[in-house]
């Protein structure tokens, strides 16, 4: 098998599940009748599920200095999890599943060749070329499309 498959296949997993938690964290949001204990919901479970991956595993428990080491700027993706989680329980009921998840992808997109362009948090630096440009371009025109029709 093609090394490059071994990283794009899981990618395009991860790309697909999105859809799919959206819709379950938006009707947790419904049965809990609040999409802040929705979120909050999705993060214990998940919690909850890593511990039991890590102990099962085995993995060595990073020590004070490696915790301490890291940017502090970079705790804040947690906080940025948390804030997409409660953004997609409020507007897929909303917007619908589909919308939503195009929607999200294309601020992915832009924002990712902000952060390339620049090499922003700590990010390998690629420059924004004309190829690159169009395809940003023709992403968005098929999100445009997919939200109008």
């Amino acid at each position: 098998m093609n090394t490059s498959l071994l990283f794009i296949l899981p990618a395009i997993a991860a790309g697909a599940m999105i859809p799919f938690q959206s819709a379950m964290n938006t009707q947790l949001g419904k049965s809990l009748q609040s999409p802040y204990f929705s979120a909050l919901t999705v993060f214990a479970v998940a919690w909850v599920g890593l511990a039991i991956c890590i102990m099962v595993s085995r993995l060595p428990i990073p020590g004070a200095a490696q915790f301490a080491a890291a940017p502090k700027w970079s705790y804040l993706g947690g906080i940025l999890g948390g804030i997409y989680i409660l953004l997609i329980v409020l507007l897929a009921p909303k917007l619908g599943i589909g919308n939503v998840t195009v929607l999200v992808l294309m601020g992915q997109i832009l924002a990712a060749i902000v952060i390339d362009q620049f090499g922003l948090l700590g990010a390998v630096v690629h420059t924004l070329n004309w190829q690159r440009a169009l395809g940003v371009v023709l992403l968005c025109s098929g999100v445009y499309l997919i939200k109008k029709f």
